[in-house]
């Protein structure tokens, strides 16, 4: 083969991992965390006040808010990507009797900046949300890497924390897998084509094997109530997450495992109702 041709072949190889990278990343949008947008959806988004608050390393975090603001609070963290509209069906139609609060992670949604790998920083983000009403504190539920996420802040703040439901959590640091069109989605040619929150996206997964490996030190020190809800059918997080997560929450008040079967990674929108139950056990349990 002489330069020419090799030049070309190098070429036609690079065209095809791009045009691969985008047919593979830009369907995961909706895989990690978004809701699928549709217009009725945006318009209730739209409609939906939203709230800032400031957290300790000085980052504007911004969140729905919905139901009864002197109630006990519940907090939603979604997954990557992914932005505070991933839960808002339960924002706009909150467990009864409970302060409702889907946050912007940073990096994605209204929240900005860059990207936040470090589990850590993300807890930190929502640190100022954990505050006490009626005597409770507040209900973490996160989805996806959500999920290690909220245990992270149950982590680093147990005392302000009264339960928390992880869905289809990514806990077990063996179970993060980074594929090829994860690497191809940090090429700058793919990611002039990709949004914001799928190059964060990226950055984050690129982190998780990292992040969780150190989350596994402190999952000890979670001491609240937990639920984990999980699919048989995830093809995005093993559901063999769930016994990492039972081995390793030593300290929790009680671990509830609910696996359903045949169901995907969606449970948010797929059976929303086990959510809310969910929710509403643990408001009923950890009533003082």
């Amino acid at each position: 083969m002489n330069q020419h041709q090799h030049s070309n072949h190098s070429l036609d190889r690079t065209l095809k991992v791009f045009v691969c990278a985008l047919c593979m990343m830009i369907p995961i949008a909706g895989l990690c965390g978004c809701h699928g947008p549709s217009p009725e959806w945006k318009t209730a988004l739209g409609a939906q006040p939203r709230e800032s608050i400031v957290d300790s390393p000085g980052r504007t975090i911004s969140y729905l808010r919905g139901g009864d603001a002197d109630a006990p609070r519940v907090i939603y963290v979604h997954g990557t990507p992914g932005d505070a509209g991933a839960f808002l069906d339960y924002v706009v139609h909150p467990v009864a009797g409970l302060d409702a609060i889907s946050i912007d992670r940073p990096g994605f949604g209204e929240t900005g900046g860059p990207a936040v790998p470090s589990f850590e920083s993300q807890a930190k983000a929502i640190e100022p949300l954990l505050v006490k009403h009626q005597g409770r504190w507040p209900i973490l539920v996160g989805h996806s890497l959500g999920g290690p996420i909220a245990a992270r802040v149950a982590a680093d703040y147990p005392d302000r924390v009264s339960g928390i439901v992880i869905v289809a959590g990514s806990l077990d640091p063996a179970l993060e897998k980074w594929k090829w069109f994860n690497s191809a989605g940090e090429m700058l040619i793919v990611q002039a084509f990709l949004s914001r929150g799928l190059v964060h996206s990226n950055q984050e997964i690129r982190q998780a094997k990292a992040q969780t490996t150190e989350l596994a030190h402190v999952l000890d020190q979670i001491r609240c109530p937990v639920i984990i809800i999980h699919g048989t059918k995830d093809e995005l997080v093993p559901v063999a997450n769930v016994d990492y997560m039972v081995r390793m929450l030593t300290n929790a008040a009680s671990i509830e495992v609910e696996i359903i079967e045949n169901m995907n990674h969606f449970i948010p929108w797929s059976a929303p109702e086990r959510i809310r139950d969910a929710v509403a056990k643990l408001a009923v349990d950890t009533t003082p």
